[in-house]
């Protein structure tokens, strides 16, 4: 499998804890964080209110995180090492190119339903690419998370296809992200149309490259 250029965990933290009871109050700080950012979105958001409402003093926070920005690149840590895990279970399936090609269309759709379940995740994935270093991130998450779909179907897909294959699984990796906040920000109607318009894209995208020919609705 490949190797991201950062892996989840504690690289946002300015101490990483030791004892249960740090754990748990870092655990309450980053709960409270997310909780704020869906209702008041992040920029209304401040390190002072974080604190009071998480249940300890402002120096508690900062004992952990310097700055919000670290706090958010610590929710997505969090949020990566979740959708490596049911990207993971997705692609321990695929034994067939027709599992693949359903692949395709279930991981979008895992991320869909996280999104409508989780709408404050729709507001930190904003703020990420509101931030330079965090956006370079998001995309070596999305190249990481490509590449290992890559390497589990490239079996299926005919050599002299593989290299164009794996620039075309970077694209619909990143459009499905975009394709979701799109989503997720028009009437309900509208965006089960977008869904469905992209999903039939990849669909499309996905049959050339796994079965040779495109499909025959189109």
């Amino acid at each position: 499998m490949p190797d991201s250029t950062r892996g989840p965990g504690h690289g946002s933290l300015r101490r990483v804890p030791k004892q249960e009871r740090s754990r748990e109050r870092i655990d309450e700080i980053l709960k409270v964080s997310m909780e704020l950012i869906g209702r008041k979105g992040i920029d209304a958001v401040t390190m002072k209110e974080i604190a009071s409402l998480s249940g300890g003093p402002i120096a508690s926070v900062y004992q952990y995180f310097p700055n919000k920005s670290a706090i958010i690149a610590m929710l997505y840590e969090r949020y990566v090492e979740e959708v490596r895990s049911f990207v993971k279970e997705e692609i321990d399936r695929i034994a067939t190119a027709e599992d693949a090609l359903q692949a395709t269309e279930g991981l979008f759709d895992l991320y869909y339903h996280k999104m409508r379940l989780e709408p404050s995740t729709q507001d930190l994935l904003n703020a990420i690419q509101a931030d330079k270093a965090l956006a370079d991130l998001d995309i070596a998450e999305t190249r990481f998370q490509a590449d290992v779909f890559y390497e589990a179907t490239e079996r299926f897909v005919r050599e002299p296809l593989r290299e164009s294959y794996a620039r075309t699984l970077l694209v619909m990796f990143h459009m499905a992200g975009a394709t979701l906040r799109l989503a997720l920000v028009v009437p309900d109607g509208e965006a089960a149309e977008i869904v469905e318009q992209f999903k039939s894209i990849i669909r499309a995208q996905a049959t050339y490259y796994l079965t040779g020919s495109f499909p025959a609705s189109l």
